[in-house]
């Protein structure tokens, strides 16, 4: 029988330093490293009961990518890594004056994430604007016979002929 000195000699340390150093690393690499989509939403929307009307115009900043100009009814995807980001907004008012906000941070906890500009400016936090995106399948258009079994028939009856 082996003694407790012999089992865990030097190896096992180093064995054992190994497999913790993997396990870090892969943690580290799933939540700083993995790629997440962000789409900048300027639709309006409702949330908690409560309506946003989307922004005439709006030039916005995420992280240190390019910042990119919005009109009503636009949605961009922005391909980001990590989970905390920033988000800056210049918008027009009512008056046409240009409004920068501050800098808002949020994190990102879904895959693919829409963000609302409307609800950031309105000063909801980052929080309540930020919703899962889930791609809905389109539905099947209904065939022409399902649809009106008549439309074939016309008024002097069913005209069609078999060969």
């Amino acid at each position: 029988m082996k003694s407790a000195k012999e089992i865990f000699d030097l190896r096992f340390f180093v064995r054992l330093a190994c497999i913790v150093l993997i396990i870090l690393l892969a943690v580290f690499l799933y939540n700083f490293g993995k790629q997440r989509t962000l789409l900048i939403d300027n639709w309006s929307t409702e949330i908690n009961g409560t309506s946003y009307r989307a922004e005439d115009w709006a030039k916005i900043h995420v992280d240190d990518l390019p910042s990119q100009e919005y009109s009503p009814r636009m949605r961009i995807s922005v391909p980001l890594r990590g989970r905390t980001h920033t988000i800056s907004i210049t918008y027009d008012d009512k008056s046409f004056n240009e409004i920068e906000m501050e800098p808002v941070e949020f994190t990102l906890e879904y895959d693919t994430s829409i963000i609302s500009v409307p609800a950031l400016v309105a000063g909801l936090p980052a929080e309540e604007c930020i919703q899962e995106f889930i791609v809905q399948p389109a539905p099947e258009p209904a065939s022409a016979e399902t649809q009106n079994p008549e439309a074939e028939i016309s008024e002097f009856g069913d005209m069609t002929m078999e060969i």
